[in-house]
């Protein structure tokens, strides 16, 4: 949007200029320490101004950000995710048993690299005669820097404890989660006017269940669709569907035995209009003499409501984050009591990749780290592509970032062949996930 005030440095001086020499009456040379006070003053002017313009944006959803987004949320009930700890189980171990019980105090801490500590979370004993007992822990700190520490590598105890020899984590840490970003908090607030409805909205729906846990950062919601197997009897090269729940884009027309499908504008060509599917039989096609059609069609299912949602970095949510998301939105003042709401997890399609990119030699160094580095175009890919449920797998998504590089101090390729993945749509619950393939060579070429 445009600015609310004028910004523009030189227009500003301009018209200062202009003005003291209106009030001297004569103009002002280079070197006039008029002239001089008045640029300075026009610095001030575009300073503040540009101040102006920006608290004045950030009354507005979009362009808020920060404190003043959290104060628009809560003008709505919406509070920002505060960062979260990760979680773990750590195995406290004797090397021998004792005839007597070992306390273990809650609050014990050990670590595995002196910067990311993880304490018990409730007392524990290793009973007489035993060797070990597992104690569930969280992290110290909160955020994702605390997920995915390996088993076992959680080792070394802070806080001594009598007799006992050995700590180790016997479950990967998962968890913690940062605080919420401006994006997702913006989402958020957008969408809870919707919970002033108990129609069931699709936005409503889309706010509980994002609103569930901290970790979701997407999630489609539709209606519940069954497919429709008919068989239609064709009368003057015609076959008729009637029903206001069909989904006419789905439409799937197949020949007489049921096996063959028939081609859409080589075969057939299909109107849906005033709730009625026409499927009209073209002359030369597969149907032209049929006497009967299958097909199968999607229809909508009144009242059935489908969520799917999706965790930050595309990771398939468990069994505990659907059924937070079940609970939220089927809270008495959530759900409609004529709707049936299903929260399952998405589907994966998994792709691999295979690239051979070509640089000079100049920039061989830097565009490799560009490409193959952390958190370079390969990883960022990765990223973007798991990022939203239905995101197609886009190949040129991955050229993009390749040849033409947007982050500071990157240096992109002189050319670049993308075998994999390839371009795959994906269905509205599906989510795209690297397999973990990956294939990748470079040649230098000359400049």
């Amino acid at each position: 949007m445009n600015d609310f005030i004028e910004t523009d440095a030189k227009q500003i001086y301009d018209k200062i200029i202009t003005g003291l020499e209106s009030a001297v009456g004569e103009s002002l040379y280079p070197g006039d320490e008029r002239r001089i006070f008045g640029e300075a003053i026009a610095a001030v002017f575009v300073s503040l101004f540009n101040q102006m313009n920006d608290a004045a944006k950030q009354k507005m959803l979009q362009y808020a950000r920060g404190d003043v987004l959290d104060a628009l949320g809560e003008r709505v009930g919406v509070e920002r995710f505060a960062a979260t700890p990760a979680e773990t189980t750590l195995r406290f171990s004797v090397d021998a048993a004792f005839g007597q019980n070992i306390i273990i105090p809650q609050g014990t801490r050990a670590t595995g690299d002196s910067t990311r500590f993880f304490e018990t979370t409730e007392n524990a004993v290793i009973e007489a005669g035993e060797l070990y007992i597992d104690v569930p822990a969280r992290s110290v700190g909160a955020g994702v820097d605390y997920n995915d520490i390996a088993v076992g590598t959680i080792n070394t105890i802070v806080d001594p404890v009598p007799y006992v020899d050995s700590v180790q984590n016997t479950t990967v840490t998962a968890g913690g989660t940062d605080t919420e970003d401006d994006d997702s908090l913006r989402d958020r607030i957008r969408t809870a006017p919707s919970t002033l409805s108990t129609a069931g909205p699709i936005k409503s729906y889309e706010y509980w269940a994002k609103t569930a846990d901290p970790s979701i950062a997407d999630v489609v919601v539709s209606s519940q669709q069954t497919t429709l197997t008919r068989t239609l009897t064709v009368t003057g090269g015609k076959a008729f569907k009637g029903g206001s729940k069909l989904v006419p884009d789905t439409l799937a027309v197949y020949l007489a035995d049921g096996t063959t499908k028939a081609q859409s504008g080589t075969d057939y060509t299909a109107e849906y209009a005033d709730e009625l599917l026409t499927i009209t039989l073209l002359p030369g096609g597969a149907l032209a003499s049929a006497q009967t059609v299958k097909i199968d069609i999607d229809t909508t299912d009144d009242g059935v409501v489908r969520i799917v949602p999706i965790l930050d970095g595309g990771e398939i949510p468990d069994e505990d984050v659907l059924q937070k998301v079940y609970d939220a939105v089927n809270a008495d003042d959530v759900r409609p009591l004529t709707d049936t709401v299903i929260v399952e997890a998405p589907t994966e399609q998994a792709y691999g990749i295979q690239i051979k990119y070509y640089t000079t030699a100049e920039n061989e160094s830097a565009c490799i780290q560009t490409i193959e580095g952390q958190g370079g175009a390969i990883d960022r890919f990765i990223a973007w592509q798991s990022g939203a449920i239905g995101r197609d797998i886009n190949p040129d998504k991955l050229r993009a970032l390749i040849l033409a590089p947007d982050w500071e101090g990157a240096v992109g390729a002189y050319r670049v062949d993308v075998i994999q993945p390839v371009f795959t749509p994906l269905g509205p619950t599906s989510v795209a996930k690297f397999s973990g393939t990956r294939t990748v060579n470079h040649e230098v070429v000359e400049e």
